[in-house]
């Protein structure tokens, strides 16, 4: 009886095995199809070789730097939107997170507001901001308009040349002015150009200008010849590929871009769940552009393209506008760079990599409004853009996932860039489409990355179970992986290598994302396990001689070695030893482990750190701010020994194979003195007036613009509060940012009457850095003004906002928070 009712008990097993096995989704990529052709010695570059016998240089498909391949990763900040007394911190900071080239907008009307008075001062001064590229051993890549847009007046043109007419033209009136404005810059720059051993690789040619017509195409060149005869001769041109771009030109390298919102977009209402989240051929955002472009189509097939795939507007954020209040988060972003990657970018350029605020002019407010004829109005003060590195120099969520993938471009993107891109057979139905998965696979012969971001904007996404993969290879093998399918969570941004090389061994395939290679005798690679995956390494048996393994399980075969990550973390160790001797170590971290990663050199050799504070290297020093937590906790691996610390005390111990520091600093507790005040007689400016903003006489009701005004005024319905904090706020911090917790249509902070800080309530508090004001705010009294959110205003928030506030004019501040930022430097203790 027993026998029968095993063979029942198999015999109902088998069909249920077999459902299960049917219920694998396999997806199918063919990369057999010949490699691009690579055009090369086209372009009619700058100079691009310097006296150190360093060059530069690109074909149709990547850049090359010193005759190698080279993925560059490019981020923007503009200096004359930040404190010089904090560039240097800020140019480390972005270094930190991988970026290697920094790109910056100079604003013709901050440099020439006043027609031949030119201001190269103080935040204005380009020269020394590109000197501390050079220091920092990053490059520097000049936006110069003349037209630059950067949600600035006029598009960064001065009054005074709008005024005149003709602009972006070949008008002989308006190209003396752009040359003289040239010539300036040229000046400035003079000697930190790449030929001279500087760091300044290239600029860009004016700003979403339509040159794929005879007329646009003569302006654009004529501008390229005025910049070179100014001395502006650099080994990379480039302009926007959109709206329209001549692409068998030679000259000019096209850039394109992507945004996760389109702040700019004139409707009040959820917007269309976007395109560029998905992998394929499209180069460029379409919504790019069109408050002021309008629609225009954008080119999906690139045959015959001659330029390397680069980008210079990544959206790493959106500036919000008066009538649209997206919130970004960071998975909107990063989803951006996973696709575009896959889809073959050679460069990656984000707008904004790093916030910043608008400084007010002599005659003006300096951002673009709707009083001038533009069609957004933009806070008078704030450019966060909710960009990773924010508009107080505070790190976002952001910033830890671009530094993932940003370590495996600066690591691994010399092979990448020869990879092109092939996408699977079965296709995405529409960006609603949550059920199939998201996936490109880039290749050159049988090698490649397998690039996977299940994720929309806007949209609820599953997690899609029982994933294989099958890679259709040149030689017409197929690769199937992993040999236990896997479920993609959803929202997984991540990237799985196959035969890639190991110093010499061969990994076939692997389900865990590389992060970076540790040079050592015995190279180290350090991968991570993405979200709720358990990563396999595959390798062929007889390229392995033994493997030892931690927290992990090795499965041998005739034909393999199977090593299964189970428990990624700092002691999930895998050491191969090949037949010829040679040692490979690999370390698979956890998902967060590595969003906390940093990686330097530093103390003698490469190193791995760990920390959820934030790091910043400069020759043998390390910098760790913590925001709000007086305790300091870092791993590092290989371990270091005799340090130096600032201040506090540190307490050493084993996290793994990394060494573990935990550092405290003395606690400091700030409270601000609040007050509701009704009259706001004795806070206003009693000085000199700063200009105002410029407002019609006509207010339209339902989309008025921001009422507050540059110096401090009273708008009917609004709230006031008198912050004021100790005179010793400042002592043994870094920072500190006030938090202000409020409901409302708009926040503006005054000091001597006179706006310092300003937001559009989109319902996340409004954040304001004190170590900027560290002069003039401690003891003195800050006024704090809310603007009433009225119910006829017609405004885009995202879902949950607005309900909660109808029906009442609201204008309430629910706290304010101060949170220090402590900061340690650790040297050697050598």
């Amino acid at each position: 009886m027993l026998q029968l009712r095993t063979i029942i008990a198999f015999l109902l097993f088998i069909p249920m095995w077999a459902q299960a096995a049917d219920t694998t989704h396999l997806y199918k990529v063919d990369i057999s199809k010949p490699d691009p052709q690579i055009i090369s010695g086209h372009l009619k570059l700058g100079t691009n070789k310097n006296a150190r016998g360093e060059s530069l240089d690109a074909n149709s498909l990547y850049f090359i730097k010193n005759g190698k391949p080279w993925y560059p990763v490019m981020g923007e900040i503009h200096f004359s939107r930040y404190p010089k007394a904090q560039w240097e911190e800020s140019i480390l900071k972005m270094k930190a997170a991988g970026i290697d080239v920094i790109a910056s907008y100079i604003f013709w009307i901050y440099h020439e507001e006043e027609e031949g008075k030119f201001n190269w001062s103080g935040d204005n001064n380009v020269r020394e901001f590109a000197e501390l590229c050079k220091k920092h051993n990053i490059f520097f890549f000049a936006r110069i308009g003349p037209w630059c847009h950067g949600e600035v007046r006029n598009g960064g043109f001065p009054d005074w040349i709008v005024k005149r007419g003709k602009v972006r033209s070949n008008d002989s009136v308006y190209l003396s002015s752009v040359t003289k404005f040239y010539t300036e810059i040229g000046k400035q720059l003079s000697g930190l150009y790449f030929k001279d051993g500087g760091p300044i690789i290239g600029t860009q040619i004016e700003n979403e200008f339509r040159f794929n017509n005879p007329a646009g195409l003569n302006h654009i060149l004529t501008l390229k010849k005025l910049a070179i005869k100014a001395g502006i001769d650099v080994p990379f041109y480039t302009a926007t590929g959109w709206p329209g771009s001549d692409q068998k030109q030679n000259e000019i390298i096209p850039v394109w871009g992507a945004y996760p919102e389109a702040p700019w977009d004139k409707k009040t209402s959820k917007l269309a769940l976007s395109d560029n989240y998905i992998f394929g051929t499209l180069r460029n955002d379409p919504a790019i552009g069109s408050d002021l472009l309008g629609q225009h189509t954008q080119q999906t097939d690139f045959k015959g393209y001659r330029y390397p795939y680069a980008t210079a507007e990544m959206g790493a954020g959106n500036q919000i506008t008066y009538h649209r209040r997206p919130i970004i988060q960071a998975d909107d972003v990063t989803a951006l760079t996973y696709v575009k990657v896959g889809s073959g970018a050679n460069l990656m350029g984000y707008y904004m990599f790093h916030g910043g605020s608008n400084p007010i002019g002599k005659l003006s407010t300096l951002q673009e409004s709707k009083a001038t004829k533009y069609p957004n109005d933009y806070p008078i003060i704030s450019y966060d853009f909710l960009s990773p590195i924010g508009e107080w120099g505070q790190l976002r969520p952001s910033y830890r996932g671009y530094k993932a993938i940003h370590s495996f471009l600066n690591e691994f993107g010399d092979r990448l860039v020869q990879y092109s891109s092939s996408f699977p057979d079965e296709k995405l139905s529409a960006p609603a489409d949550n059920t199939s998965l998201r996936m490109a696979v880039r290749s050159k012969e049988s090698s490649g990355f397998l690039f996977i971001s299940n994720f929309q904007r806007q949209l609820e996404m599953k997690p899609l179970e029982k994933i294989q993969f099958n890679i259709k290879l040149k030689n017409g093998d197929s690769l199937i992986f992993p040999e236990n399918p896997i479920t993609i969570g959803k929202n997984t941004q991540t990237v799985f290598p196959f035969n890639m090389d190991l110093d010499g061994l061969n990994l076939n395939y692997a389900t865990a994302q590389p992060l970076c290679r540790l040079a050592s005798t015995e190279p180290v690679y350090i991968f991570f396990a993405p979200e709720g995956i358990i990563p396999e390494y595959s390798f062929k048996r007889a390229d392995i001689k033994t493997a030892d393994v931690h927290d992990a399980i090795l499965s041998i075969s005739p034909e393999s070695y199977l090593i299964t990550a189970s428990k990624p973390g700092t002691d999930c160790t895998i050491k191969l030893t090949l037949p010829n001797g040679k040692i490979v170590k690999i370390i698979t971290l956890s998902h967060q482990q590595a969003l906390d990663s940093w990686k330097a050199h530093i103390f003698g050799a490469e190193r791995l750190f760990i920390s959820s504070q934030d790091l910043i290297f400069y020759k043998d020093q390390i910098r760790i701010q913590s925001t709000g937590n007086a305790e300091m906790k870092f791993s590092v691996y290989p371990a270091l020994a005799r340090l130096k610390f600032t201040s506090g005390t540190a307490s050493p111990s084993s996290d793994g194979v990394f060494t573990s520091l935990s550092i405290k600093h003395p606690l400091k507790t700030l409270k601000p003195e609040i007050k509701e005040i009704t009259d706001i007689t004795e806070y206003q400016n009693t000085g000199k007036a700063l200009p105002e903003d410029d407002r019609s006489l006509e207010v339209n009701t339902l989309s008025p613009g921001p009422q507050y005004q540059t110096n401090l005024k009273a708008v009917a319905g609004s709230k006031y509060y008198e912050i004021k904090m100790p005179a010793s706020i400042m002592k043994d911090l870094s920072d500190a940012f006030f938090e202000f917790n409020y409901s409302g249509d708009t926040g503006s902070a005054y000091l001597n009457g006179k706006v310092v800080a300003d937001d559009f309530y989109s319902g996340i508090p409004m954040k304001m850095g004190l170590k900027r004001f560290s002069g003039t705010i401690p003891g003195k009294k800050l006024v704090f003004q809310i603007v009433p959110l009225k119910d006829e205003r017609q405004i885009y928030f995202e879902d949950g906002i607005r309900e909660p506030l109808l029906g009442k004019d609201i204008a309430i501040l629910n706290s304010v928070k101060v949170i220090p930022q402590y900061e340690v430097f650790i040297s050697s203790g050598k």
